[in-house]
C-alpha cells in the first residue's frame, strides 16, 4: 500500500517539479502477448546525458528532441527490457519521443512476446547510467483492470509482475496442461500400453493404474518443489528403458507361457518405473517457473489432468485389446508384435537420447 502511495504522488508531481528529482515512470499496458510501454522522465535527467534543445525559457522542444531520437530511443527504450517465462519480448521497431509540458519527455513503445503474457519480468538497464539515486516507478496493467506497482533503482535494477488469476481459471489452465502432456507424451502412452497388452484381470489393471498414478504423484511433487531435481539427461533415457523393460518382459512372458505370473508383479514394476515418469511430468511445470504461492495448486491440478489423460488411455485399450483378443491371431502372435513395436520404439527413443 505505501509504495502505491508513493507511485501515486510521484506520477502527479513529476510535470511539475521534474527538476527538483530524479525520478522516471512507466506505463505498461499489456493486451495479450503485446505490452505498451509509456516511459516518462524529466528533461533535466535526459539533458544531463544528452544534447536536448532548449527554448529562451528552458523549456525542451519537439525540435531538439527529433534531432537525438534515434539515440534517445537507444538510451532508453533499448535498455528496457521485457520478457516472460516463455521467452524474451521483441521491441517493434516504430516508437514516439514526445515533449510533456515543456519539461517532461515522454517514450513509447511496444514489445511483442512470445506467448500470452501471464508473467512479465523487466529490466531497466538506463538505470546504470542515471544519477545516483534515481528511483524508476513502474505500473503495470492487466486487459481485466489489474494493475501493480513496483519501485526500482540501480542496485536492484528489475522487477517481475504476476497476473492474479481466479483459482477455477487456474485450475482449468493446469488440468488442461496435464491432459495435453499425456496425449502428447508418446513415450508415456507406449509404456501403457506396453504394460496392458498381457491384459489381467480387472483388479489387476487396476493395481497397476495406481501403482503407476501414486508413483509419478510423488516424484512429480518432490521434483516440482525442488525436493529431489535429476537431470533431464539421465531421467529421459530411464523413461525409454522403462519402455524397452516392459516389452521385454511381455515377450519373454510369452515364450515362457508365465503371462499370469508376469501379470501378478507387474503392479510392483510400475511403481518402480512410475517414479521415473514423474519427474518427467515435472519438467513440465519447472519449465513454467511458477511462484511457490501457486505450487500446490498447480500440482494437484496438473496431475489431476494427467489422470484424466491416462484414464481416457486404459478405458480406450482394455476394451480393445479384449476385442482383438477374441480373433484367433492376436493371442499370442498380435502381443508379440505389438510388444516388438513399443520395444524397438523404446529403444530408437533410448538411443537418441543419450546421444543427444
Amino acid at each position: 500500500m505505501r509504495r502505491g502511495w508513493i507511485f501515486l504522488l510521484a506520477y502527479a508531481a513529476l510535470p511539475a517539479v521534474a527538476h527538483q528529482q530524479s525520478v522516471s515512470l512507466a506505463e505498461v499496458n499489456i493486451e495479450a502477448d503485446r505490452a505498451t510501454v509509456r516511459l516518462r522522465f524529466a528533461g533535466a535527467d535526459l539533458g544531463a546525458l544528452l544534447h536536448l534543445e532548449q527554448a529562451p525559457d528552458g523549456a525542451y522542444t519537439q525540435s531538439g528532441l527529433d534531432a537525438v531520437r534515434p539515440a534517445l530511443v537507444n538510451l532508453t527504450l533499448d535498455e528496457y527490457l521485457l520478457s516472460t517465462p516463455a521467452g524474451k519480448c521483441r521491441r517493434e521497431q516504430a516508437a514516439t519521443a514526445e515533449v510533456e509540458e515543456s519539461d517532461g519527455i515522454v517514450l513509447t513503445g511496444t514489445w511483442t512476446c512470445p506467448a500470452a503474457i501471464e508473467t512479465l519480468r523487466a529490466r531497466v538497464g538506463f538505470l546504470e547510467v542515471f544519477p545516483s539515486g534515481h528511483v524508476h516507478l513502474a505500473k503495470v496493467s492487466f486487459p481485466d483492470g489489474e494493475v501493480s506497482q513496483r519501485v526500482v533503482q540501480a542496485e536492484v535494477p528489475g522487477f517481475e509482475v504476476e497476473r492474479r488469476v481466479g483459482f477455477w481459471t487456474a485450475a482449468g489452465r493446469f488440468l488442461q496442461l496435464g491432459i495435453e502432456h499425456i496425449f502428447t507424451g508418446y513415450d508415456h502412452i507406449a509404456f501403457l500400453i506396453g504394460l496392458l497388452l498381457l491384459g489381467g484381470t480387472f483388479k489387476e489393471l487396476v493395481q497397476i493404474v495406481t501403482a503407476f498414478t501414486a508413483a509419478h504423484s510423488i516424484t512429480l511433487a518432490l521434483a516440482t518443489l525442488s525436493i529431489v531435481n535429476p537431470t533431464p539427461r539421465v531421467v529421459e533415457p530411464l523413461i525409454a528403458a522403462s519402455i524397452v523393460y516392459v516389452a521385454a518382459e511381455n515377450l519373454w512372458a510369452l515364450r515362457r507361457g508365465t503371462e499370469a505370473s508376469a501379470m501378478g508383479h507387474r503392479w510392483m514394476l510400475t511403481f518402480a518405473f512410475g517414479l521415473v515418469h514423474g519427474f518427467g511430468f515435472a519438467s513440465v511445470l519447472r519449465e513454467l517457473h511458477l511462484p511457490r504461492s501457486g505450487i500446490a495448486a498447480a500440482l494437484v491440478t496438473f496431475n489431476l489432468g494427467v489422470e484424466v489423460g491416462q484414464v481416457c488411455i486404459v478405458a480406450l485399450a482394455v476394451p480393445l485389446f479384449a476385442l482383438l483378443r477374441r480373433t484367433r491371431w492376436f493371442e499370442p502372435l498380435g502381443v508379440r508384435l505389438c510388444s516388438f513395436a513399443v520395444g524397438c520404439l523404446g529403444l530408437t527413443w533410448l538411443v537418441q537420447r543419450i546421444v543427444s
